[in-house]
């Protein structure tokens, strides 16, 4: 076996197990964030509207990461930036009761961060023509579980 083999079946690994353990890792610290016993937070629609925009923002912007050289990315990826911390700091003002999707705010911007970070070290290239589709689909089911979240909250406030 020689380097070059080794190098290509790391690569291959990496492109095949890293969004499947990435999801599960993502799947159960969401599940867990959202069940933990914080104070009642109710349905809020800006926070719906913010999820719902930068879920089709980011996974978009992510999926380009297969054909786009990162030139042609990095006012796309400081615009969705920025949209996330403006969305994370709506949330976190709203206080204790809605620390749950401020924790989900955080790591959905955590997996968009990893993505970018990839993009810009390696891209596809050496990640494989498809990783970042694959990347930009378990950042999609992320947004979902926040998104379902929020539409769990107890939307009768009175």
């Amino acid at each position: 076996m020689n380097a070059r083999t080794t190098w290509q079946q790391h690569t291959q690994m990496r492109i095949f197990i890293a969004p499947g353990l990435l999801l599960g890792t993502v799947l159960l610290l969401l599940t867990l964030f959202g069940c933990s016993g914080v104070p009642i937070s109710y349905y809020d629609a800006t926070t719906y509207s913010q999820l719902t925009s930068l879920k089709a923002e980011a996974t978009f912007l992510v999926e380009s990461f297969d054909t786009k050289p990162v030139g042609q990315n990095l006012g796309a990826i400081d615009k969705v930036t920025l949209d996330f911390r403006k969305a994370y700091e709506y949330e976190y003002g709203k206080g204790n009761p809605n620390s749950d999707t401020t924790k989900q705010f955080k790591i959905i911007q955590g997996l968009f961060d990893s993505d970018v970070k990839d993009y810009k070290e390696d891209g596809p290239q050496v990640l494989g023509k498809n990783y970042f589709r694959e990347a930009s689909v378990v950042l999609g089911q992320a947004f979902d579980i926040a998104i379902a979240t929020e539409n769990l909250k107890n939307k009768d406030k009175r």
